[in-house]
């Protein structure tokens, strides 16, 4: 039996120009919200979590869900393969591309690649800049979703069931030892007890055992003390975003599925009306993502594809607008990627998953097939000529308001990929925490295929989850043709240094992909645009190419400014790429200086057949919009 006082679940006391801005962007509502909830957490046994003993979790304990011999759960649609398989089986979970050894005890307080360990009780220090580490990566373990994908690499087989059954129950029950409710860094975030939530009803469904099961007790106060805990710490006004759509699939878990629960009715009434009203807000009606991060949208899109799964399974009412935002989410997502490994990394991105990295809940599982389209609502437009090609040109806004958390600075960014390799590439996300040098280079306009301004962003950073000062892209001119895609889009980030931003996109099937940036205005400031690479870049005296392959490169051509190349300089930090998170490598990085007059333009001309684009065809393909731009700014 664990009790005790939620002393961490606060976390750190937030310093004051952080609850300064913070305090900006919150309504007198969500004020008087914030007020009552602090003062609800100081009345005398507030903190206290619910007892081993009580009545709510000896209901659970008793539950259909809990003691049925049958899975009372769906069929999970999950692509593993069998080196995934026997890892898990080996008892080793991943971590961000690393396989790590499951531990005991310290293990579950502790950063598997770091070493580094977490304080077990008191006050913790968790944002980013505090001494202990990224809390992202020891809440990733913490997450059990690994004992989702060990429960199916046992599945079809009698004997593997069986040992996938014997790490579940000594993982699990170790995990509970070592986090008593409300004790340590598992329990700051009710995002990440809803996670867990799911996971451990998942992965119990699957390998669910006879009457004496030792892991209905522990699974009773789990859900218990987790839902209640949610409930309590909800993500709600200024802090709403993929968080609460988490924490609420976590609470309709728990109310659907045990309704002996006396506040079980209460969990799913509140869950179905965040979900309702979050899926219509957080997923734009083209089906892009407020938060402007694929990676997040495909996190929202499979924890509502999971809430939806579960009101059909059990016979209850669809929530309309859920079902809505799944939909056009989908319609999305697979317009850009064919499965998760080729999702472009727009935005921020920490690699979290609803349930299991090998869920394949929103993928048709279609081949790359050529395409045309433009998201007006997201502000992207994808195109590819052949399957094998994709073209994206990103001309959106700076993200969720009203601080605009998991966005970048990425306006007017360019991404081009040929035959599954990276040539223009977005650097990614780096990490939350650690290093907050490059927490703000990795979000901000440097790190992205866009220009600058005095080498300043296109928006403020206010803090790691803030900015200030949000931009507008405008696009401009679409069109299309079987052979050819034509954009023109600006923004107005610098039009308080007296700089308008343009740029235009000809994309020429199988002979070039052509980029024409005008940075017009008086400003001295110095203007610079750059290219971040996802391939090797080869030199030969003044002429660059991308090797796409170790017999193919492709003719980079670039006029109007002055060429500088990075490949991982600290001082200042330039030439890096974030492949995963938390992981970051150099990149061949091209920095081009625009020179210091009033009408700046830099033509770049990427030569798909291996030879130099005829100059005459490419200024041609501007001449419309060059109307358009000179007409704007007379």
């Amino acid at each position: 039996m664990h009790r005790s006082t939620c002393s961490a679940a606060m976390g750190n006391a937030p310093s004051m120009r952080w609850f300064w801005r913070r305090l900006q962007v919150m309504s007198p509502a969500e004020i008087a919200h914030r007020i009552g909830q602090a003062l609800r957490n100081r009345l005398p046994g507030a903190q206290r979590w619910p007892s081993a003993d009580g009545a709510e979790v000896h209901s659970v304990r008793d539950s259909r869900f809990l003691t049925a011999a049958e899975p009372q759960l769906f069929r999970l649609p999950m692509e593993m393969d069998a080196a995934a398989s026997a890892r898990l089986l080996a008892g080793k979970l991943p971590c961000f591309g690393r396989w790590v050894l499951a531990g005991t005890g310290m293990f579950w307080h502790s950063d598997p690649h770091s070493g580094a360990a977490w304080p077990r009780s008191g006050r913790i220090d968790y944002r980013p800049g505090n001494p202990h580490g990224d809390v992202r990566v020891v809440w990733e373990i913490n997450r059990l979703q690994h004992l989702v994908g060990l429960a199916c690499a046992g599945a079809d087989d009698p004997v593997q069931r069986e040992r996938a059954r014997e790490l579940i129950e000594a993982q699990l029950l170790d995990w509970w030892q070592a986090n008593p409710p409300g004790q340590g860094v598992n329990y700051l975030s009710a995002m990440e007890e809803a996670l867990r939530l799911v996971s451990l009803l998942h992965a119990f469904d699957l390998v669910r055992g006879g009457p004496g099961d030792p892991l209905r007790a522990v699974l009773a106060e789990i859900v218990v003390g987790h839902a209640w805990h949610i409930e309590r710490h909800l993500s709600l006004y200024s802090s709403a975003g993929n968080h609460t759509v988490a924490e609420a699939v976590g609470l309709l878990y728990a109310g659907l599925l045990f309704p002996e629960c006396a506040a079980a009715a209460r969990w799913q009434r509140t869950a179905s009306q965040l979900l309702a009203t979050e899926a219509a807000r957080q997923v734009l009606p083209d089906g892009g993502g407020l938060e402007q991060a694929t990676g997040y949208l495909l996190f929202i899109t499979d924890l509502m594809g999971l809430a939806q799964a579960l009101l059909k399974h059990l016979g209850k009412p669809p929530v309309p607008p859920l079902d809505a935002a799944v939909a056009r989410a989908r319609d999305f997502l697979n317009a850009l990627a064919a499965g998760p490994e080729d999702l472009p990394r727009i935005g921020d991105s920490d690699d979290g998953w609803a349930l299991s990295p090998w869920l394949r809940l929103s993928w048709r599982n279609s081949p790359p097939a050529a395409r045309q389209q433009t998201f007006r609502q997201a502000g992207l437009t994808v195109a590819s000529f052949s399957g094998h090609d994709r073209l994206l040109f990103l001309h959106n806004p700076l993200g969720m308001p009203p601080s605009f958390g998991h966005g970048h600075a990425d306006a007017l960014s360019v991404l081009f990929t040929l035959d599954g390799v990276d040539l223009f590439v977005d650097p990614g996300t780096g990490q939350y925490g650690g290093d907050p040098a490059q927490r703000r280079y990795f979000r901000g306009s440097r790190a992205h295929n866009t220009a600058t301004v005095d080498d300043a962003d296109q928006a403020r950073q206010l803090s790691a989850f803030m900015w200030g000062g949000p931009y507008r892209s405008t696009l401009e001119l679409a069109e299309s043709s079987p052979d050819q895609l034509l954009l023109l889009a600006r923004h107005d980030a610098w039009q308080s240094a007296g700089i308008s931003h343009w740029r235009a996109v000809s994309y020429r099937r199988g002979r070039y992909l052509a980029i024409q940036d005008w940075l017009i205005g008086q400003a001295a400031a110095p203007v610079r645009v750059r290219w971040h690479l996802g391939c090797p870049l080869v030199q030969d005296a003044d002429v660059l190419s991308l090797a796409v392959s170790e017999h193919r490169a492709l003719p980079l051509v670039m006029s109007g400014g002055e060429v500088r190349l990075h490949l991982g300089t600290r001082q200042p930090l330039a030439g890096w790429r974030s492949p995963r998170y938390g992981e970051v490598v150099p990149c061949h990085t091209i920095e081009v200086t625009l020179p210091g007059k009033p009408d700046r333009r830099l033509l770049t001309v990427v030569c798909l057949d291996a030879a130099r684009a005829d100059p005459g065809s490419v200024q041609a393909d501007f001449s419309k919009v060059e109307v358009l731009v000179s007409g704007s700014s007379s």
